[in-house]
């Protein structure tokens, strides 16, 4: 078997990429081959006993007889086939993500005896991995401040340079382009569920799965028995209300970290409230901005600046331990510890010789752009973001991460209409995390239903990782949601300084 991923661009290679076959003509039933056989180059991280085949859609679900492309699907069928219970769907997110090793990320976590009943499946969206789509990252090039610019020229350049790169992308392809969004990569989901054969599929998406998760739900309610979105996006995204509401629940969790920090000032000496916490980190960022330091730690060149500053203090939970001790030892005129290395992350994979991306930030442009709204006005990005910076001095990115970006993308944006449904559904949402913060959980309750789980912690997407995955995990055999909360994972304690 050939797995093919490229989708044509403006009609080239259409009989080499099969682009030809009708999407509407009934599909036999998938042949599996182990992943290893088809690349020598299978990470372990996406499992060894992981299966992989295509499944053909269209490209524009209004045009079935044009033309099409294949999603690349994996599946590590449930270990105890005797008490299988069906399929559970998996989406790890992005947009734009690959799905391929989250069969192998879940059935490793603690949310892994799902696997003893369900064939753990995943995919990668259209345009995403090894799954039809157009060659275009959008990487590099990025314009740097320049000598007496002003920032808000500055801004703007930049967000004309982002937007412009993307917009560019899709003159490559605009079919492809023009049916980016979660309505059309849910009508994908359903296909892969009539090509295994299920009636009914079971569900587990985080950060932009659970959007993925709640429109399949909304148009496709039929076909789910029980849902799980953890880390959860609100119904309505608006770009511009989205960045600040990340920044402002980013600011929430470093004041908590500050306050955490003022309980520990016999060992910190940081300041003994939140408030004067902060006030440190402030002055530390200004006297680092203006007189930046190159330290080396380890064996490696460290620049101390304010951008370091800040992402110390903007530490998540695991990493309050260290992100608290590099502040103290840097204030007192040190050298930041020796960090721990981070446990290795999964690299791309590679069905062929060229390996796909993880990571396609052209379709996450895409599919941004095309399920939300926002102001394409520069001039009032600008002005909005001062204003967050004002506001969020330690908090807010450099650059606006969304707010503008769309301004150069050649279609327009709309909400998708989720509607609630009879399936069973659980929502997880995280009580201090910024990616998508708590809020959103409440908000698609209030559309969709479901019931939430709350857990006290501030890292997206964590569930699956913590003890109280087990409450999950009973939801799926039995159907009844969680209710209640539960802890994050342990917060290490700093170090004092030498």
């Amino acid at each position: 078997m050939v797995l093919r991923k490229m989708v044509a661009i403006a009609g080239a290679a259409v009989a080499a990429l099969g682009l030809t076959v009708p999407a509407e003509a009934a599909q036999a039933s998938p042949t599996w081959t182990p992943c290893t056989q088809l690349a020598p180059s299978w990470p372990k991280q996406a499992g060894t006993s992981a299966e992989c085949t295509t499944v053909t859609v269209p490209v524009d679900y209004a045009r079935p007889d044009g033309r099409s492309l294949q999603l690349a699907v994996d599946r590590i069928p449930a270990s105890d086939p005797a008490h299988r219970r069906g399929v559970l769907m998996l989406n790890p997110g992005g947009p734009g993500g690959t799905g391929m090793s989250m069969p192998e990320l879940i059935r490793t976590s603690k949310l892994g005896e799902l696997g003893k009943y369900y064939d753990l499946v995943s995919f990668d969206p259209r345009g995403t991995g090894f799954s039809g789509q157009v060659d275009c990252q959008g990487l590099g090039g990025e314009p740097r401040p320049q000598p007496g610019q002003s920032e808000k020229d500055y801004l703007v350049t930049w967000i004309t340079w982002h937007s412009d790169i993307y917009g560019g992308c899709a003159a490559k392809d605009p079919e492809f382009a023009a049916h980016l969004g979660v309505e059309t990569i849910a009508r994908d989901l359903d296909r892969v569920r009539e090509a295994l054969g299920e009636r009914k599929i079971d569900y587990f998406g985080i950060s932009w799965g659970t959007g993925l998760g709640a429109a399949y739900r909304s148009l496709f309610d039929d076909h789910v028995g029980r849902m799980a979105i953890d880390s959860v996006l609100p119904p309505d995204m608006d770009l511009d209300h989205f960045e600040a509401d990340e920044t402002k629940a980013r600011n929430d969790n470093l004041l908590r970290f500050a306050g955490w920090m003022a309980e520990r000032d016999a060992v910190l000496h940081l300041g003994t409230t939140g408030d004067q916490v902060y006030a440190t980190e402030l002055a530390l960022s200004a006297e680092l901005k203006a007189h930046p330091r190159t330290v080396v730690v380890n064996g490696q060149t460290l620049e101390l600046n304010d951008t370091w500053a800040r992402n110390m203090a903007s530490s998540l939970s695991p990493d309050w331990g260290y992100g608290a001790s590099a502040l103290a030892a840097v204030r007192a005129g040190k050298n930041p510890p020796a960090q721990q290395p981070n446990a290795a992350t999964t690299a791309g994979f590679g069905w062929d010789e060229k390996r796909p991306y993880t990571l396609n930030r052209f379709v996450q442009h895409g599919i941004n752009c095309a399920d939300t709204t926002g102001t394409r006005d520069l001039d009032h990005v600008w002005q909005e973001f001062s204003a967050l910076r004002k506001q969020y001095p330690m908090s807010t990115a450099d650059v606006p991460v969304y707010a503008g970006s769309c301004a150069q993308w050649p279609y327009a944006g709309k909400n998708f209409d989720y509607r609630p449904g009879r399936s069973d559904l659980q929502i997880i949402g995280h009580r201090h995390e910024s990616v998508t913060p708590y809020t959103g959980a409440w908000e698609m309750r209030q559309r969709i239903g479901g019931t939430v789980l709350t857990v006290q912690d501030d890292i997206h997407g964590s569930l699956a990782n913590l003890p109280c995955a087990s409450k999950v995990a009973r939801f799926f055999e039995t159907g009844v949601p969680a209710n209640d909360s539960c802890d994050g994972a342990p917060i290490p304690e700093p170090v004092p300084v030498p």
